[in-house]
């Protein structure tokens, strides 16, 4: 299995896009409906990219304010299960402030797949493992939280 897959690096790219907190290229690295779970929670499901960046946007508010979030690595995508449109990756990634420290880390699968001959983000399932975080995908972020 190649780590140079274009769907592992589809994970990556969503990554950078997420890290710079720009709404279009976080949603062009996404493929909808995008599916998200964490840690038992039902699995939220976005048909499109507006009513994905509106939570987002929320997520986003909380990671910065309460965490002091700066920004994620992805420190660990090993593929588990390849085919000619799907990939699953284990995941570990990494929240971190500003100087690098990281508080809060997370484990998961992501699932990557070739729609329209391009890779893309899909589903997401993730569960805290250490430190702090308040929110991760799966969780329905709404403004009346």
């Amino acid at each position: 299995m190649n780590s140079q897959h274009q769907g592992v690096t589809a994970l990556y790219n969503f990554l950078d896009a997420f890290n710079s907190v720009e709404k279009n290229k976080i949603i062009s690295n996404l493929h909808f409906p995008h599916f998200v779970h964490s840690n038992g929670n039902e699995i939220v499901v976005y048909n499109n990219g507006e009513d994905f960046w509106k939570s987002l946007k929320i997520q986003f508010d909380q990671m910065i304010h309460n965490e002091h979030w700066h920004y994620s690595t992805l420190d660990k995508c090993e593929i588990i299960n390849i085919s000619d449109k799907t990939l699953q990756c284990l995941v570990e990634f990494n929240r971190r402030t500003k100087n690098k420290k990281s508080y809060g880390m997370a484990k998961g699968i992501w699932v990557s797949t070739l729609r329209k001959n391009v890779w893309g983000l899909q589903i997401r399932s993730m569960i805290p493992v250490s430190g702090k975080i308040s929110a991760l995908a799966g969780i329905k972020m709404n403004n009346d939280q």
